[in-house]
Formats: C-alpha cells, structure tokens, sequence
C-alpha cells in the first residue's frame, strides 16, 4: 500500500488515460499483481514512472547504491514506440547534426570530425547478424596469428 500512498495520484492518472479505475483494484475486479505488472511497462513520459524518477527520497537511495562494475554496452533499443514519425525525427537530427558538422568545418582549418548518429532501434535478427560476422572476423584474425 506504501506504492499507493506515495504514488497514488500518478498512477490514478495513467489507468484513467488508458479507460480503467483504480479503483477497481481496491473493490478486487482486478488482481493486485496486474497492476504492479502494468506499472513496471508504463513508458518513461508516464505520471508514474515521470514520478518514481523524480522522487528526491529515491534518488538519494538509487546515488548511493554502488554502480555496476560491468563495461558492457547498454542493451539495444527495442522497436516498440519507433514509429515512422519518430525514425523521421531522429533522421532530421542526424541530418541537422551533419550540417552543425558542415558549417563548423567551413569556419575551421581542418574538417570536423563527425558527429555519432542518434541510435535506433535493433531487432534480434541484427544482433545475431552482427555477432556472426564478429565471430567470423575473430576466426579470420585467429587464423592470421593476430592475438586479441
């Protein structure tokens, strides 16, 4: 009930957007743990979520937990949301970015190095493309006598 107490009128405001009641957990239509399930895959811009980010008590405790040790790459981007309007948009900022690169190289006397493109989604099949011809690679330099 802490979930509630402290974030009852966010997560009011997401079930209202989306046609159902709060409510309807406390009268016992729906089941309690639909509603943590549904809470964890509210998007980002949600009430919630905008609110469990901006929560001064849980920052604190997030900031002091130690961060992890592991350098691997943040997990790719799932397709879910990308749709043609927001592939749009992040193709209008990679063009912007490389007119920003454009114009700085003409005021500069060398060129400018370019700037990274913003990253898009990556479906399973990509990465598992991507990993074999990494994996062909590796084989190639191995045989080469090139160590790693």
């Amino acid at each position: 009930m802490r979930l509630i107490d402290d974030f009852g009128e966010e997560i009011e405001a997401d079930l209202f957007e989306r046609g159902w009641d709060l409510l309807d957990y406390f009268r016992g239509v729906r089941p309690w743990p639909q509603l943590v399930r549904l809470l964890r895959r509210l998007p980002m811009w949600s009430h919630y979520q905008s609110a469990l980010l901006m929560d001064p008590e849980l920052g604190e405790r997030r900031a002091r937990e130690e961060p992890p040790e592991d350098d691997a790459a943040p997990p790719p981007l799932a397709p879910l949301h990308y749709d043609l309007p927001a592939l749009l948009m992040l193709r209008q900022i990679d063009v912007t970015k490389e007119l920003i690169r454009t114009v700085a190289s003409a005021f500069s006397t060398h060129a400018v190095p370019p700037l990274p493109p913003e990253p898009r989604p990556t479906t399973a099949e990509a990465l598992a493309r991507a990993r074999a011809d990494f994996d062909q690679i590796r084989d190639v330099l191995t045989r080469l006598g090139v160590q790693q």
